[in-house]
């Protein structure tokens, strides 16, 4: 599955299926951009917010999941392990997996499988290979979580950025 986002903005993007569906939309309203929320989209026009990142700048950012209830720290939600680059979360199926923040493209990983469940691509302009706007590509076999693949990836790639920029 690929979910294409219209901006290179990952911060404030709508997403859209392959067949131009919109299925989530991702607001930053503001300068500072202190909160993100993430809607989901259904087919009836039902809008539904399943997420909600409240950025900080001196602590750790809160992260509200609507398949939880609960707001939680992002260094909770998403566990950094010793000597490593990854950020692992526990899937709403029990596994574990890990967002690899090692390249400009993030990498979700099962835990132990090493399987590439999802990654980030940047937008191309076209110059060395075709042009594409910025997507998310989704293994089939985890579209059983995609609420908690694109919230956990608006974390994971600010994270990324932020080391990226130190």
């Amino acid at each position: 599955m690929r979910l294409s986002f219209s901006s290179n903005e990952f911060l404030n993007a709508v997403i859209r299926d392959e067949d131009g569906r919109q299925l989530y939309s991702i607001s930053s309203p503001g300068l500072l951009r202190s909160k993100t929320t993430v809607t989901k989209h259904g087919s009836q026009g039902d809008d539904d917010v399943i997420g909600i990142i409240t950025w900080h700048l001196f602590r750790d950012a809160r992260i509200w999941l609507k398949a939880t209830g609960v707001e939680v720290e992002g260094s909770s939600l998403l566990k950094l392990k010793w000597f490593s680059s990854s950020r692992t979360f526990t899937g709403p199926d029990g596994k574990e997996y890990s967002w690899n923040l090692e390249t400009t493209n993030c990498r979700l990983e099962e835990k132990g499988s090493g399987v590439e469940v999802a990654k980030y691509h940047e937008r191309n302009l076209g110059i060395m290979s075709p042009s594409h706007a910025p997507y998310l590509e989704i293994s089939p076999s985890a579209s059983h979580m995609l609420d908690y693949i694109v919230i956990t990836f608006v974390y994971a790639e600010m994270l990324s950025v932020e080391e990226h920029v130190v």
